[in-house]
């Protein structure tokens, strides 16, 4: 057949015989497909011998009106268009064709049956032309059941039954909480249609994005002179969960600090504070909690307890429930003001030279130093005279080394110098110290030391308060007369014995007299590490002599310092999340000078009172805290969780019993 609307009639034949005209079969079947128009020419063919036949259709039941034939032609057309779908529409119509001779009025019938087959002439539909599904939470599980149609997605999925579902974790921060897809609808037709409808997903927001700082650490810088309320730097925290607001700098900006945090809404806005550092007394720094804004809180000290660097950590917490945080810490060097004068090792020199001393001799050697940087701290030396002027003739002074030269025989019995040490600064500090140089007889002996230099000797910074450190002896010079007098010089720090940190303690034994060095007051490894004492010593003679030995003493560090927690308010972990998750990480500092003394290992504590010891695991090396369980909030919101930190050695505290400080 030429289409589906082409029938073959040809075993469709009225002929007569003699005056009868009969039907060569009795029933006739077609099948029309819905959507022709009507039958084609060759639909119904009629063959007589002779005469004139006249043709007329009569419909049984259902589907008058639907055919009609040519009267003289027989031919069957379809009087209207069929439709398979149209309930009022039959699927099979039963037809008589009756033919009758014009001019015996002769006439025979036949029954046609025509039947309405299906073509797939109809494209699925959809109820509404778009569907959407608000709230739909962004975190819910993989599968979750959405809407339900036929189509598949990057993000969305859709099984046999048409129900929509997610495919991956869906993100309302990085799609503006707003997903699109088309669905489609495709029928089993040959060949097949479709149709498609546009459904829109809006997510739920929920707080899953932690505010986070485009670097983690910084390095501003702040002049040790600063006043309070000096700006240093401003930190711009922002969360995805927000709007990602950035804060403008005022003025003075030392460093630009940028965050970002991708939650939406109140989930995102961010406020900033500032950790306390373990042991800290007091604020140094404080921060706006809307600009982030970093400012000074007191006058730094370079040179004392604040040290060269600061460490600060800022806090941007956003305003989710539960809340979420990022922290950001960084160094804030104290630059450098040339604000410490130097300082003599010693408040005044006293030295004994011999009157046959040649030109070139090194006297004496004074010593300044200066706790600035650089050349705020750089020393140069002058020589003056300011008793005597003409004293100057006599001696000079190397400027870098500070040693004073003899540059002219010696003719009297006393100089008195003035030795000026200043630093290099743009506008220098200096220091004096006086030098007195007596002159003695060449056949006078000074006293004599077993060793000019002791040490360095090395003791543990936990040794009590009269332990005696060692001891030393020096002869007098004199026959016949050992007495000698010793004396520990101050100097003008505290490595120089400047607090009268030792003390000394003669005594005779077997016609010598010995100085014996003790510890006057605790010692500390972790403030001062070394010592540097001068002795001098004193005979007994008419022209009493004096000389000097320097004693270098060396602590060792002990195991006395308590690892301390930097301060940690609250962390969040989101329910549902796969055992294993990171939740924070926690940091203990250990102010031993030396390892293993100053390591710490972290611990969860086990102890019935410790109610999230089951729930989490911590890195006994980093201090991260992680998950061991998949967390509820329904069934519980909050843990306390008891984390200890040691250190790695035994502790040197009073009734430690050998174990680890904690």
């Amino acid at each position: 057949m030429a289409n589906k609307c082409d029938v073959d009639w040809s075993s469709f034949v009225v002929v007569r015989s003699g005056w009868k005209i009969v039907a060569k079969l009795g029933r006739v079947n077609f099948i029309f497909y819905e959507g022709c128009k009507m039958l084609p020419s060759s639909a119904v063919t009629v063959q007589v011998l002779k005469g004139e036949i006249r043709y007329t259709l009569k419909a049984q039941g259902q589907g008058a009106g639907t055919f009609n034939i040519g009267p003289t032609s027989g031919i069957v057309k379809l009087a209207k268009e069929l439709d398979f779908e149209d309930l009022r529409q039959p699927h099979v119509y039963s037809l008589i064709v009756t033919a009758t001779e014009d001019s015996g009025g002769f006439s025979t019938s036949v029954e046609l049956t025509i039947r309405v087959t299906d073509v797939n002439d109809n494209a699925p539909k959809f109820e509404l032309p778009a569907y959407q599904a608000h709230n739909v939470d962004e975190d819910i599980p993989l599968g979750t059941s959405i809407l339900k149609y036929h189509v598949s997605d990057d993000h969305f999925a859709v099984d046999s039954n048409g129900i929509v579902n997610n495919n991956k974790q869906l993100d309302a921060d990085n799609n503006n909480a707003y997903y699109e897809i088309v669905v489609t609808a495709k029928d089993k037709g040959e060949p097949p249609k479709t149709g498609t409808a546009t459904v829109r997903i809006y997510t739920k927001n929920k707080n899953d994005e932690e505010p986070k700082f485009s670097q983690q650490v910084y390095t501003p810088n702040v002049d040790e002179n600063a006043g309070p309320n000096t700006l240093v730097t401003t930190v711009v925290a922002s969360d995805k969960d927000g709007d990602n607001i950035r804060s403008v700098l005022i003025y003075n900006l030392q460093r630009y600090v940028q965050a970002t945090d991708e939650d939406k809404g109140v989930n995102g806005q961010v406020k900033y504070s500032i950790v306390q550092q373990p042991n800290q007394k007091g604020t140094k720094f404080t921060v706006d909690e809307e600009t982030g804004e970093v400012s000074t809180n007191k006058v730094f000290d370079r040179e004392g307890d604040d040290g060269k660097f600061v460490s600060v950590t800022v806090k941007a917490t956003d305003q989710g429930d539960p809340s979420l945080e990022g922290v950001c810490s960084f160094t804030v060097e104290i630059t450098d003001v040339n604000d410490i004068p130097p300082l003599f090792d010693r408040q005044k020199y006293v030295e004994n030279v011999k009157q046959d001393a040649s030109i070139g001799t090194n006297i004496l050697r004074v010593s300044a130093s200066d706790e600035d940087a650089d050349n705020n701290g750089a020393i140069v030396y002058n020589l003056s005279a300011p008793y005597n002027p003409s004293d100057l003739e006599y001696f000079d002074i190397q400027p870098e080394s500070g040693w004073i030269v003899l540059k002219k025989p010696l003719d009297r019995e006393r100089y008195r110098l003035r030795v000026r040490a200043s630093d290099r600064g743009d506008v220098p500090l200096y220091a004096d110290v006086d030098v007195e140089l007596d002159v003695v007889d060449r056949n006078n002996k000074p006293p004599l030391w077993d060793s000019g230099v002791y040490g360095p000797i090395h003791i543990k910074e936990n040794v009590t308060v009269g332990t005696v450190v060692t001891s030393v002896k020096a002869s007098s010079g004199i026959e016949g007369n050992p007495t000698v007098f010793y004396r520990l010089m101050p100097g003008s720090t505290a490595q120089t014995n400047k607090f009268h940190t030792f003390y000394l303690q003669q005594r005779s034994d077997n016609g010598f007299t010995w100085a014996g060095i003790k510890v006057h007051h605790p010692l500390d490894y972790e403030t001062i590490k070394e010592y540097n004492l001068t002795i001098r010593v004193e005979n007994n003679g008419a022209q009493q002599l004096a000389s000097e030995a320097t004693v270098y003493i060396m602590l060792e560090d002990v195991n006395d310092e308590i690892p301390l927690f930097t301060e940690r308010e609250q962390e969040t972990v989101l329910e549902g999340e796969p055992v294993g998750t990171k939740v924070t990480q926690v940091n203990a500092i250990d102010k031993d000078g030396t390892y293993p003394n100053s390591e710490v290992h972290y611990y969860v504590v086990e102890s019935p009172r410790n109610e999230g010891k089951d729930f989490f695991e911590i890195n006994m090396q980093t201090g991260e805290v992680f998950t061991k369980v998949i967390f509820d909030r329904e069934k519980q919101g909050a843990y306390a969780l008891e984390v200890e930190a040691r250190d790695a050695a035994p502790s040197a505290r009073p009734n430690s019993n050998g174990m680890p400080n904690s």
